[in-house]
């Protein structure tokens, strides 16, 4: 499903991008680009195999490369007086992320939980900080918050996956990793309408 989901999301983001020549549709068309091939090497090695990888697999490097055009795309779309915003509110992400980060330690890899962990911080303590900015300002430029929006609900469906996936490492429909899943892909194709709402300011 993520997979058809992120090619679908890489081919209108792409359209889009030819259409308007903004760059804010081609960091998305990388985001969505990089998540799809992650997901189909995944995909894949599941199928000749029959079981998932368990150490710092390749499917993860295009993940964690979808995540850096990710913040590439939020960095591009903040202004200078939104970076130079302070919000206390923003380290709401730190003090969420890292008893999270510990937790995650006990249960694999410390270093490829110390990236996700790092980067889910990282946009999330931005995403804070623009939406608290979005909401002092007026007309079209409100329209960022939607955008912010849309980082924070993926920050919180990966935790929400990586934690149920602590605790029930099923995959099937009866098990809630499953729908924590469809969650997160939901929150992947809710990326691209909070980038147009975006864009439009």
């Amino acid at each position: 499903m993520q997979l058809l989901t992120t090619f679908v999301g890489a081919l209108l983001s792409g359209i889009s991008c030819r259409k308007s020549g903004r760059q804010a549709y081609f960091l998305l068309l990388c985001f969505y680009g990089c998540f799809a091939l992650g997901a189909l090497y995944w995909t894949l090695y599941l199928l000749l195999f029959d079981t998932t990888p368990r150490v710092f697999y390749v499917s993860e490097f295009g993940w964690v490369a979808s995540v850096i055009f990710l913040r590439i795309l939020q960095a591009t779309l903040t202004g200078t007086n939104e970076r130079s915003f302070r919000c206390r509110r923003a380290w709401l992400a730190p003090a969420f992320g890292v008893p999270l980060l510990a937790f995650y330690c006990t249960f694999g890899d410390i270093l490829s939980n110390l990236i996700w962990c790092g980067m889910m911080i990282w946009l999330s303590f931005c995403a804070i900080r623009g939406l608290a900015y979005a909401k002092t300002q007026m007309g079209a430029a409100r329209n960022m918050r939607w955008f912010h929006i849309g980082v924070l609900c993926f920050a919180f469906a990966e935790y929400l996956l990586w934690t149920a996936g602590c605790f029930w490492p099923d995959t099937s429909p009866a098990s809630p990793t499953f729908w924590c899943d469809m969650l997160l892909t939901l929150a992947i194709l809710g990326l691209l309408l909070a980038t147009r709402r975006a864009v439009e300011t």
